[in-house]
């Protein structure tokens, strides 16, 4: 934790960055940790925050490019396909807003960007999803830790 200390809020974005791509790692102990040192709250939940909607982001750009090897493989018949874009279209900002969740965040992210799920709306709900989850998380620590 010493050199995470050292590299300060840049070290906490990188965490929360790494943590919601695709590389298993949490960072809520991360968050944690950076509420009992001397940095104003609101600035860890928004470094967090941010670098954790970045992170999901990257997972749906990599969904979105990858679009055309991904439906082809898995949707040979186009009626299910069309069905599934109909579903995610209507439903998808639920999985935005659940990317916050491990490892089935990565997978809605990836999903999203794979079938072409409104950029700015996948944003919106995965920054809410995860910008709430850390409020609580830093509420949680403060009410406890102090």
């Amino acid at each position: 934790m010493q050199t995470l200390e050292s590299l300060g809020l840049f070290g906490l974005f990188c965490i929360c960055f790494i943590s919601s791509s695709l590389y298993p790692l949490g960072s809520e102990v991360f968050v944690s940790f950076f509420t009992t040192l001397d940095y104003p709250l609101f600035l860890v939940w928004s470094v967090a925050t941010i670098g954790n909607t970045l992170g999901s982001l990257s997972t749906y750009a990599i969904g979105y490019w990858g679009e055309n090897f991904i439906l082809a493989k898995h949707f040979t018949k186009p009626r299910n396909l069309e069905k599934y874009l109909i579903f995610i279209n209507k439903y998808g900002f639920i999985g935005a807003f659940f990317s916050f969740l491990p490892f089935l965040g990565d997978i809605f992210a990836f999903v999203l960007g794979a079938t072409r799920y409104p950029f700015l709306k996948a944003t919106f709900f995965i920054f809410l999803g995860k910008g709430l989850r850390y409020y609580l998380l830093i509420y949680l620590t403060k009410l406890f830790y102090f």
